[in-house]
């Protein structure tokens, strides 16, 4: 496993974080048992992975608490978020407040590494930073959460609107961000000032459905050829996926993708979310991988230039 420092909170984060939401949720959402996502946290610290990140949404956070239990606290980094609204309105700080201290006995844990604002719509920004951020520092003050983060709904606003209003401000400590080889807009959009700033960056959306189901790929490209999205004489409609190189397999694909955004300069942490321990280790050798030829990242980057209408999902 590889391990990076997560923007200027000196954690010393795996590359790979275990994701406990998506599609899966541990396989929580497919029908399998809470003893099987137990495994996957624990088969996923064994490969190193020390940043968990879960959801009070997910509902995955009471099995995260199992699966840690006689874990030593301090090597794993644990993640967890709360929307901070209802029905198109902020909730009360106190509300927030009682939320959070759910999030923590779910988890069995006395503290959060970081603990994010969810999802959190642009309208909403600025009313969610003035009830709830003082809630938040008041939960720092008392040694409940240590970083403040904050994440983006990218599948609603894949052009990242919230964060680049986010990134006004300074209270942020960690961010995570939709960023895959379709969408690439946030390189300049939020990456380039999260850098600057010393925001730690979990990645998400590195695989989704379009990055894992090449039939599914195909018709994406066509969609966004047919826009006038895609720039560069090397898109063939006859044979879209020959781009990606001769094998156009899934798990070819999904190794292009994950280790196209391990190497995005600040891009932290890719997280990456499953309900199969063997899908888990599969993941972690597409993302522990050898770098991707650099001419072939600089044509993908031209490629996919004009692209901020997807998220991959």
């Amino acid at each position: 496993m590889e391990y990076r420092f997560l923007g200027r909170t000196e954690l010393r984060a795996s590359v790979m974080g275990l994701g406990c939401g998506g599609h899966s949720r541990l396989g929580l959402a497919t029908g399998r048992s809470e003893e099987n996502a137990i495994a996957v946290v624990r088969d996923a610290l064994t490969l190193g992975v020390n940043l968990i990140d879960t959801a009070e949404a997910y509902g995955t956070e009471t099995v995260v608490g199992r699966a840690l239990n006689g874990v030593s606290r301090e090597s794993v980094i644990l993640s967890t978020k709360i929307s901070p609204s209802r029905e198109g309105q902020v909730i009360p700080a106190a509300q927030f407040r009682e939320r959070a201290e759910a999030c923590l006995q779910r988890l069995q844990t006395d503290y959060v590494d970081i603990l994010h604002l969810h999802g959190v719509p642009v309208k909403c920004y600025d009313e969610a930073v003035s009830e709830l951020v003082p809630a938040m520092q008041q939960l720092r003050t008392e040694g409940k959460i240590r970083f403040l983060g904050i994440t983006e709904a990218f599948a609603s606003d894949p052009q990242h609107a919230m964060l680049q209003r986010a990134l006004q401000d300074d209270c942020w400590d960690v961010m995570m961000i939709g960023f895959n080889l379709l969408n690439q807009s946030a390189r300049e959009r939020a990456l380039r000032h999260t850098q600057a700033k010393g925001i730690g960056t979990l990645c998400m959306f590195a695989v989704r459905r379009a990055l894992s189901r090449p039939e599914a790929l195909s018709e994406l490209l066509h969609d966004l050829h047919a826009q006038g999205l895609l720039e560069g004489e090397a898109f063939d409609p006859q044979n879209p996926l020959n781009i990606f190189g001769e094998d156009h397999s899934a798990a070819a694909l999904t190794g292009i993708a994950y280790r196209f955004c391990r190497d995005e300069p600040g891009l932290d942490v890719i997280l990456s979310g499953t309900g199969d321990p063997a899908h888990l280790q599969e993941n972690a050798d597409a993302l522990l991988g050898p770098p991707l030829p650099a001419e072939q990242v600089e044509a993908w980057k031209r490629l996919f230039r004009c692209v901020d209408s997807v998220s991959g999902n």
